[in-house]
Formats: structure tokens, sequence, C-alpha cells
């Protein structure tokens, strides 16, 4: 592990003028705030930096450690046993590819894009001098036939529009390749429901940090490891290489799991409803979790009192990739609508119960 502030001269070499739009917060703020100001800082997976900045910031009165894979982690406590609990940072996005004699530029998806939630939309570019808005247009109806309506365009066939003429234009625009992309976002708080693209997985980001705030001044008699992981949404890439030199008793992944109560879906292919608990993700595309800390924390749901879910589900977590290191791990996870679009969907009182769950395993 490397001190993260030992990192600072190497990273100040990166010139994103969204850093200095980090928002380093005094005064408590509501947990939704929390989310929201954590779901608003960029960090496409790859291309974390700016959201490891911002963690840097926030923990710094923690020593916070960067490994040289660029995962984040605060340790607290003391004792024989470790335990960890993991969220990921990135988010999926876009990498600018080549830009074309017209000036518009080709893009490749980082992460489970869908290309339906990519036409007529307005991105964002990061680049070296700041963030470059853009849109991937839809051709109007007044254009269209009846078959380009039908048609189901493919990422491929897609491209960032500037606004700019030809290819030298854009990049005199600061645009070249293999900048990072991503969506430019709404914020809503709908009564019990909070609704923004990229809660997955800000939301673990925002409760991780919330656990460390209720239990850094406890007397704990373990230690704790709190960790922000990159990569996972293409491949799972950092917490593979943070369990490959780590010797945890118990990791917990934190994440999110996609809640089949939506139009057109068969809940029995992700059974987990908002507003009834976390989720213990029993099993998805990757295999089945730890069953003996399965059942510690039932229960530790049944002896608190806390709500809680079982569900299966597709796709996957950094506990899969945890697990395959030979530590017992777990994905708990918060029930969301909508994983993967604009419009993600979660119900705030499950974050709440989240937190508390949490903090009852650390007490456990």
């Amino acid at each position: 592990m490397i001190l993260l502030r030992n990192l600072s001269k190497r990273y100040a070499k990166i010139k994103y003028l969204y850093y200095t739009a980090i928002i380093c917060t005094v005064m408590k703020m509501s947990l939704e705030d929390l989310i929201k100001e954590m779901v608003m800082v960029p960090g496409v997976s790859g291309f974390e930096e700016p959201f490891r900045r911002y963690l840097w910031e926030k923990l710094k009165d923690y020593r916070p450690e960067v490994d040289s894979a660029g995962n984040v982690r605060v340790t607290i406590g003391n004792g024989e046993r470790s335990i960890a609990f993991i969220a990921h940072m990135d988010e999926i996005g876009m990498i600018t590819t080549h830009i074309e004699d017209n000036g518009f530029i080709k893009f490749m998806p980082l992460g489970g894009v869908d290309s339906r939630m990519l036409y007529g939309r307005v991105v964002e570019i990061y680049s070296d001098g700041g963030i470059i808005y853009g849109v991937i247009g839809l051709s109007p109806p007044h254009l269209s036939t009846e078959e380009d309506r039908k048609r189901l365009y493919d990422w491929k066939d897609l491209a960032i529009d500037v606004g700019s003429s030809n290819k030298e234009e854009t990049i005199k625009m600061g645009v070249k390749p293999m900048l990072p992309v991503r969506w430019r976002k709404d914020f809503v708080v709908a009564g019990k429901y909070i609704i923004t693209r990229g809660l997955d997985d800000r939301v673990g980001c925002a409760i991780l940090y919330e656990l460390l705030q209720r239990t850094r001044e406890k007397k704990i008699n373990k230690k704790v490891s709190f960790i922000w992981t990159v990569q996972e949404e293409t491949g799972l890439r950092g917490a593979n290489a943070l369990s490959s030199r780590s010797n945890f008793d118990e990791v917990y992944a934190i994440d999110t799991i996609t809640s089949a109560t939506m139009p057109n879906v068969e809940y029995h292919l992700s059974p987990a409803k908002l507003g009834e608990g976390p989720v213990l993700r029993v099993a998805d595309r990757k295999g089945v979790a730890s069953q003996y800390l399965r059942e510690k924390v039932l229960g530790i749901s049944k002896n608190s009192g806390i709500p809680i879910q079982e569900a299966v589900s597709g796709g996957s977590t950094d506990a899969a990739i945890v697990f395959e290191h030979g530590i017992r791990s777990l994905p708990i996870c918060i029930p969301v609508k909508y994983t993967h679009s604009p419009v993600e969907m979660v119900h705030i009182a499950d974050v709440k119960n989240t937190i508390d769950l949490l903090e009852k395993i650390v007490e456990s």
C-alpha cells in the first residue's frame, strides 16, 4: 500500500478542470445530499481519478491509502480478525476512439452499456482542458421511415456531435481519442425515492462513507477496512488486484441489484423489491455467495429487526472475484430499478437499513 498523499505530485499532472469543483463539506449533510455529491463526480471505469481525488479529500482525516491498481482504503480498529467492506467507485461510460473528417466523434462503451440508452443524450467528454459537451443525436421522425424508427442502432452506428464542422475544429476544441465520456446527469428526489444515473455504485460508496462515520469512534475488536475499488464494471479488476494480496477473514461487497418490479419483466429473474430492505445476493452469473456469511447476516437481521431480502440475479459483483481468491465474501445489495440506465431508482429506506445492518456486522 502507498499513502495516497505520496501520489499527489504524480496525479497533479492530470489537468482536469473539474477537480476544482470538488465539494469539501464541513457541515453534516443529509444522506440524499451525500449520494448526489458522489453521483455527480466523474469516474468512468478505468478513468476513476476524479472520484479518487474526491475520496482523498473526503477521507483525509483517516489517512487513506491507495494501491497500485487505484483502490482506496481506510482501516480502523485492532485485533486478529480482519473484515472488509468494498464498493466500486467506477461507473459505466464510453471512451472516444476516432474523429471523423466531418468532425463527428466515434466512441466505444466501457462496461455494460445498453445501446438503447445512447440515443438522444447529452454527453460530457472529459478533456485536459475541462468538460466538452456533445450529443448523440437521434434522427427526427420528419426524416425517418417507419423502418428507421423500428431499427435498434448499435453503438458502432452512432457518433458524438460537439457542434463542429470538421475534424480540425473538433481537435481545436480539445477532443482527441482515448478520453472518457459519460452521460450528463439529473438527480431527482421523488418522495421516498432517488432517481439518477450512476447509483450503481455511488450509493454503495456513500454507504461505506456513512458507515465509517458511525464506527470511527467505536471500540472495535477487529480490523475493519473500507475499500473503494476500481474497474468493477469492466471485469471486477480492482477487487481482483486487492484480493490477490489480502488475507481478510470476511469481505462484504456493497453494490446494487436489479429489481424486476418493472413493466414487461418476469419477477422471478431478480425477485427484489424496493423499500423492503437490503438484499443478500445469494447467486448470480458468477456463482453462489458464501453460505457461512449468508447465515451469519440472516441471524444478525433477525436479532436486530432490520428487514432483509434474498434474491438471485444476473450480472455479478466484486464479491465473486474475492471468493475466487479463497476469501469468504457476500454481496449485500441495494435493490434498484432500471439498472444501467439514466433513470436508476432506489428507495431511501433501503439505503438507511443497509447502513444499520452493516453497523451490526461491524459490532458482531
